[in-house]
């Protein structure tokens, strides 16, 4: 793309993106989502194209997770995610080529890299729980979603709230165990990655739950600090600025209480 064609697209895009952060800012509203994902999907070009794909890929689980009340929209917004997140992540990784030592500070210094493999994380995430867990560890989606974590992990452990760590220690604890191609799936490590997302930020609501989720599993003996977790998350008002996502975790909170002994 010449210099003047980079300009022109540039200067389309971040009114695009200006636009749809607003939208996604009222994304409680079901249209606002689909607006801000067709200004994001615009606003893929030039400079801009990174942090236009990792805000479309967060708007694309945020449309399947909370926002789509039919199965196959969700599955078409997971899909979508994984793909286009998947590209990004595959093209960087060849890029590297002979420069595998360094490739932690090679992505650093890749524009929104971070928050790109973060959320294809979180798309291939709730896909896999679309395919069923158990298919998608066969067709080795465990694998992927372990490495895209540690990867956000080493890049910048406290983004989106201790983010890899949380995906990570929901992976631990859900992924099923299968000889030779799941075996490095750890309940401990579940807890370990749980707990430090709680660190990083104690007042998100999913971290709160799958902590709590994974203590009743995992250790009984602290049964009492799973109750307080998911009180927690029950009753405390829902940040303005997660409104959708804290409300949905405090039903969740709620369901996994009144279905305790």
């Amino acid at each position: 793309m010449s210099a003047l064609l980079a300009a022109v697209a540039l200067g389309a895009a971040l009114p695009a993106l200006v636009e749809a952060d607003a939208l996604y800012a009222r994304r409680a509203d079901a249209g606002n989502v689909d607006a801000a994902l067709a200004l994001y999907r615009r606003a893929l070009v030039g400079d801009a194209a990174n942090e236009a794909l990792w805000k479309l890929l967060r708007a694309l689980h945020f449309k399947g997770a909370f926002s789509a009340a039919d199965a196959p929209v969700r599955n078409a917004a997971f899909d979508e995610g994984r793909r286009l997140g998947q590209a990004f992540v595959e093209g960087n990784e060849r890029a590297l080529g002979n420069r595998r030592s360094e490739r932690i500070a090679v992505l650093r210094r890749v524009p929104h890299a971070a928050e790109v493999y973060f959320w294809t994380a979180a798309c291939w995430g709730q896909w896999a729980l679309g395919r069923g867990k158990l298919a998608a560890a066969r067709e080795g989606v465990a694998g992927k979603l372990r490495d895209l974590a540690q990867t956000v992990i080493d890049l910048d452990a406290g983004l989106e709230e201790g983010g890899g760590d949380r995906v990570l220690g929901r992976l631990h604890h859900q992924a099923p165990r299968i000889p030779f191609l799941t075996g490095w799936v750890s309940k401990q490590k579940a807890l370990v990655h749980l707990r430090r997302s709680y660190a990083i930020a104690p007042n998100n609501s999913a971290t709160r739950f799958f902590l709590a989720d994974a203590i009743l599993d995992l250790e009984p003996r602290s049964r009492e600090e799973a109750l307080r977790l998911l009180r927690a998350c029950r009753d405390d008002p829902p940040r303005p600025e997660y409104l959708v996502e804290d409300r949905f975790y405090a039903e969740e909170a709620r369901r996994r209480l009144a279905g305790l002994p």
